[in-house]
Protein backbone atom coordinates (compact mmCIF):
# COMPACT_ATOMS: atom_id res chain seq x y z
CA UNK A 1 0.00 0.00 0.00
CA UNK A 2 2.60 2.63 0.76
CA UNK A 3 4.05 2.20 -3.15
CA UNK A 4 0.02 3.62 -4.23
CA UNK A 5 0.41 5.95 -2.02
CA UNK A 6 3.64 7.35 -3.33
CA UNK A 7 3.17 6.79 -6.91
CA UNK A 8 0.64 10.11 -6.88
CA UNK A 9 3.29 11.94 -5.15
CA UNK A 10 5.71 11.04 -8.29
CA UNK A 11 2.98 11.92 -10.62
CA UNK A 12 1.80 15.15 -9.44
CA UNK A 13 6.08 16.04 -9.04
CA UNK A 14 6.57 15.71 -12.98
CA UNK A 15 5.78 18.57 -15.37
CA UNK A 16 6.00 18.89 -19.05
CA UNK A 17 8.90 20.84 -20.60
CA UNK A 18 8.57 24.32 -21.93
CA UNK A 19 9.33 24.46 -25.63
CA UNK A 20 11.20 27.86 -25.65
CA UNK A 21 13.38 28.45 -28.64
CA UNK A 22 16.65 28.48 -26.89
CA UNK A 23 16.02 25.04 -25.45
CA UNK A 24 14.39 23.74 -29.07
CA UNK A 25 17.38 25.01 -31.00
CA UNK A 26 19.96 23.37 -28.80
CA UNK A 27 18.57 19.83 -28.74
CA UNK A 28 18.04 20.06 -33.16
CA UNK A 29 21.14 22.40 -33.32
CA UNK A 30 20.87 25.32 -35.63
CA UNK A 31 21.47 25.10 -39.32
CA UNK A 32 24.42 25.03 -40.34
CA UNK A 33 26.23 26.30 -43.30
CA UNK A 34 26.72 23.49 -45.84
CA UNK A 35 30.35 22.07 -46.55
CA UNK A 36 32.03 22.20 -49.35
CA UNK A 37 31.73 18.97 -50.68
CA UNK A 38 27.97 19.19 -50.21
CA UNK A 39 27.71 22.41 -52.38
CA UNK A 40 30.12 21.18 -54.94
CA UNK A 41 28.14 17.94 -55.20
CA UNK A 42 24.35 20.05 -55.40
CA UNK A 43 26.09 21.78 -58.01
CA UNK A 44 27.01 18.76 -60.39
CA UNK A 45 23.83 17.50 -59.96
CA UNK A 46 22.06 20.31 -60.99
CA UNK A 47 24.38 20.95 -63.63
CA UNK A 48 23.73 16.95 -64.85
CA UNK A 49 19.70 17.72 -63.92
CA UNK A 50 19.51 20.80 -66.26
CA UNK A 51 21.50 18.64 -69.23
CA UNK A 52 20.24 15.59 -68.74
CA UNK A 53 16.78 16.59 -70.18
CA UNK A 54 15.44 15.07 -73.40
CA UNK A 55 16.66 17.94 -76.34
CA UNK A 56 20.21 18.49 -74.62
CA UNK A 57 23.11 17.40 -76.19
CA UNK A 58 24.04 15.44 -73.24
CA UNK A 59 21.34 13.77 -73.35
CA UNK A 60 21.49 12.39 -77.21
CA UNK A 61 24.86 11.51 -76.29
CA UNK A 62 24.19 9.65 -73.41
CA UNK A 63 21.15 7.56 -75.44
CA UNK A 64 23.33 7.16 -78.26
CA UNK A 65 25.78 5.50 -76.06
CA UNK A 66 23.15 3.10 -74.38
CA UNK A 67 21.69 2.48 -77.90
CA UNK A 68 25.08 1.50 -79.66
CA UNK A 69 25.77 -0.89 -76.40
CA UNK A 70 22.07 -2.39 -76.75
CA UNK A 71 22.83 -3.25 -80.69
CA UNK A 72 26.75 -4.35 -80.34
CA UNK A 73 25.01 -6.71 -77.85
CA UNK A 74 22.26 -8.20 -79.81
CA UNK A 75 24.87 -8.34 -82.82
CA UNK A 76 27.11 -10.59 -80.30
CA UNK A 77 24.57 -12.98 -79.57
CA UNK A 78 23.69 -13.20 -82.89
CA UNK A 79 26.93 -13.97 -84.03
CA UNK A 80 27.41 -16.55 -80.98
CA UNK A 81 24.33 -18.16 -82.24
CA UNK A 82 24.97 -17.99 -85.63
CA UNK A 83 28.66 -20.01 -85.07
CA UNK A 84 26.74 -22.58 -82.80
CA UNK A 85 24.28 -23.49 -84.83
CA UNK A 86 25.36 -22.65 -88.33
CA UNK A 87 28.84 -22.82 -88.93
CA UNK A 88 30.30 -25.73 -90.50
CA UNK A 89 33.97 -24.19 -91.55
CA UNK A 90 35.64 -26.26 -88.82
CA UNK A 91 34.47 -29.73 -89.88
CA UNK A 92 35.72 -28.58 -93.38
CA UNK A 93 39.04 -27.84 -91.94
CA UNK A 94 39.47 -30.51 -89.56
CA UNK A 95 38.95 -32.77 -92.58
CA UNK A 96 41.33 -30.72 -94.74
CA UNK A 97 43.94 -31.17 -92.17
CA UNK A 98 43.02 -34.91 -92.15
CA UNK A 99 43.43 -35.38 -95.56
CA UNK A 100 46.54 -33.10 -95.51
CA UNK A 101 47.79 -35.54 -92.90
CA UNK A 102 47.69 -38.46 -95.03
CA UNK A 103 49.16 -37.26 -97.76
CA UNK A 104 52.14 -36.31 -95.26
CA UNK A 105 52.48 -39.41 -94.15
CA UNK A 106 52.21 -40.91 -97.52
CA UNK A 107 55.18 -38.24 -98.56
CA UNK A 108 57.69 -39.60 -96.16
CA UNK A 109 57.17 -43.19 -96.67
CA UNK A 110 57.62 -42.74 -100.31
CA UNK A 111 60.99 -40.95 -98.94
CA UNK A 112 62.62 -43.63 -96.64
CA UNK A 113 61.12 -45.80 -99.53
CA UNK A 114 63.24 -43.76 -102.03
CA UNK A 115 66.37 -43.87 -99.84
CA UNK A 116 66.68 -46.92 -98.72
CA UNK A 117 66.54 -47.55 -102.63
CA UNK A 118 69.36 -45.61 -102.78
CA UNK A 119 71.23 -47.10 -100.14
CA UNK A 120 70.75 -50.34 -101.94
CA UNK A 121 71.78 -49.37 -105.28
CA UNK A 122 74.87 -47.97 -103.33
CA UNK A 123 75.65 -51.11 -101.99
CA UNK A 124 75.51 -53.02 -105.18
CA UNK A 125 78.12 -50.48 -106.36
CA UNK A 126 79.74 -50.88 -103.65
CA UNK A 127 83.66 -52.23 -104.58
CA UNK A 128 85.37 -53.16 -101.33
CA UNK A 129 88.71 -53.26 -103.36
CA UNK A 130 88.53 -49.49 -105.07
CA UNK A 131 88.50 -48.63 -101.25
CA UNK A 132 92.50 -50.21 -100.64
CA UNK A 133 95.18 -47.54 -100.51
CA UNK A 134 97.06 -48.46 -104.22
CA UNK A 135 99.63 -51.93 -103.55
CA UNK A 136 98.07 -52.39 -100.36
CA UNK A 137 96.11 -54.61 -98.63
CA UNK A 138 92.21 -54.43 -98.09
CA UNK A 139 91.24 -53.08 -94.63
CA UNK A 140 89.37 -55.55 -92.38
CA UNK A 141 86.97 -52.58 -91.44
CA UNK A 142 86.05 -51.98 -95.41
CA UNK A 143 84.70 -55.85 -95.79
CA UNK A 144 80.77 -56.76 -95.54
Amino acid sequence: LSSQGSAPQLLSSCRPLENTPIEMSQIEGSAAKPSLFSRVGSSILNTARSNLRPGTGLYSLGFGVAAGVAISGLVYVGRTVSVMLFDHEYYKLQSRKRYFEKQLIFTREQEETQAAHYLASMAAEYDPAATRMPFKSLDAKYRF
